[in-house]
């Protein structure tokens, strides 16, 4: 490498330490919101690393044109299966199935599994709200702080949030990557099942007898009674109709048809010969896009008779459960659009490659350098979506220049997003309400949780890395 190239790329080096730096002031010191910032800071990279002007905004425009096409369908998909889960009574029935048929000292881990069941296609901000009633009437029998005893839900649906498509970070990850979904699916749950199970059931355990010994002033302070939480999210009788809720079954149905059907495409070729109309077949339905629109369409018919409000019941209330279900995710796909065209001007500008090149000179290995990078704009920003966006952006190229499966470099971002939530996140508040938590408590039991569940994810992904050489 002659001097010039050498000099160059540590200008593009800095120019991506200066955006990153640029970002972070501007979402933290000028409060911007961060589809704001990352529009701002991938205009100055591309300005700053010396791109053509007129190529600038093309580069940006490309990358979000590439990044809505692959993630926008299925977020909005995910959005209505998550909506109709929550308003047919599905997601309380699975719920209540788990519970009552683990037993009483089986319930932290039939948290768990509801929580990655559920997690599977929803937001985890819907999930928690969806499942909060659940974790209230559970810690009621076993007089238990809900802190406690939500802990495995949390970990559940966060660990599925962060590192199964097709959530935004996820699959954020594994586009940009050129990751295969269906891989990514089967081996995020491979990775983030025991991490859940770490961070879940196996602290909880720990933590309550921590909360025993301080007669439940160590780790819940402030903490409202349980019936508070659990009336606060019951409907009232007005807004219920004479409709039956949805059981567990059509639940299960709607929760596993579209990661059923993105497992069956990544193996057609595995189970039918290729070019052959079963094999086309598998592959179209199997497509992302194509199981999450299958999936919304199967639950519309399944669940939609049975929502609950006079309002979705009503002559087009389910055209109107839709468009309702689409408002939380409106932010998201701003966000996220924002995200790639960064990743865009980070490509045309041969500021990613540049930063990838010296990374490889410095020896620090491929995974690791994804956790670390997302964990420290996580930690600095809150957002575990801007992390995974700003993570995989700059380090894209590792997967087709490192011989990383790129399905593990997605799993590794994926774990650095969730560590060490605290007071710049958006869910540490959302728990610190809906436990009835202090700051403190809310930093002893979240914070905690979020930080075994990434460093536990990293040591997964590694190991299941080193399996699959």
């Amino acid at each position: 490498m002659n001097p010039a190239a050498s000099a160059h790329e540590w200008y593009l080096l800095a120019c991506v330490a200066g955006t990153v730096l640029l970002l972070l002031l501007l979402v933290m010191r000028f409060r911007l919101h961060a589809a704001v910032g990352l529009a701002v800071v991938a205009f100055a990279l591309g300005i700053a690393s010396g791109m053509p002007l007129k190529q600038v905004p093309l580069s940006f425009t490309a990358g979000v044109g590439n990044m809505m096409g692959h993630i926008a369908i299925i977020l909005a998909m995910g959005a209505i299966l998550g909506q109709l889960l929550a308003s047919s009574g599905a997601g309380a029935a699975l719920g209540k199935a788990l519970v009552e048929g683990f037993g009483p000292k089986g319930v932290p881990w039939a948290l768990l599994a509801l929580g990655i069941l559920v997690g599977l296609p929803v937001f985890f901000e819907v999930g928690l709200v969806l499942l909060m009633p659940i974790i209230v009437d559970a810690a009621r029998r076993s007089g238990k702080p809900p802190a406690l005893v939500g802990l495995p839900v949390l970990a559940g649906l966060s660990v599925m949030h962060s590192l199964v498509p097709p959530h935004p970070g996820a699959m954020l990850a594994a586009t940009v990557y050129r990751a295969d979904v269906g891989r990514v699916i089967l081996w995020g749950l491979v990775v983030g099942i025991p991490a859940a199970a770490l961070a879940g059931p196996v602290l909880e355990r720990f933590l309550t007898r921590r909360w025993r010994r301080h007669q439940g002033h160590s780790v819940v302070e402030g903490f409202a009674p349980p019936a508070v939480g659990g009336a606060e999210l019951q409907p009232t009788s007005s807004e219920r109709t004479s409709a039956a809720p949805a059981g567990a079954v059509r639940a299960l149905v709607a929760i596993l048809l579209p990661v059923a059907l993105i497992f069956a495409g990544s193996w057609a070729d595995s189970v039918a010969p290729p070019e052959s109309w079963t094999n086309r077949i598998l592959h179209l339905t199997g497509y992302p896009d194509a199981a999450m629109l299958i999936g919304a369409l199967v639950a519309l018919a399944m669940l939609g008779p049975h929502v609950q409000d006079h309002a979705y019941r009503a002559r087009g209330g389910l055209r109107r459960l839709t468009a309702d279900s689409f408002g939380p995710i409106a932010s998201v796909l701003v966000i996220l659009s924002a995200a790639g065209g960064l990743s865009g001007v980070l490509r045309d500008s041969g500021a990613a490659q540049a930063t990838v090149g010296l990374a490889l000179g410095a020896h620090m290995p491929p995974l690791v350098l994804a956790w670390v990078l997302a964990a420290v704009v996580r930690v600095t920003m809150g957002s575990a979506t801007v992390a995974t966006a700003v993570a995989s952006g700059v380090l894209a190229p590792l997967a087709s220049h490192m011989g990383v499966r790129p399905e593990m470099l997605a799993l590794a971002t994926g774990s650095g997003a969730l560590l060490l939530s605290h007071v710049n996140d958006s869910g540490f508040w959302l728990v610190q309400s809906l436990f009835k938590l202090e700051v403190k408590g809310t930093l002893a039991t979240w914070s905690i949780l979020e930080t075994v569940l990434s460093v536990a994810g990293l040591g997964c992904t590694l190991l299941l890395a080193a399996a699959l050489r």
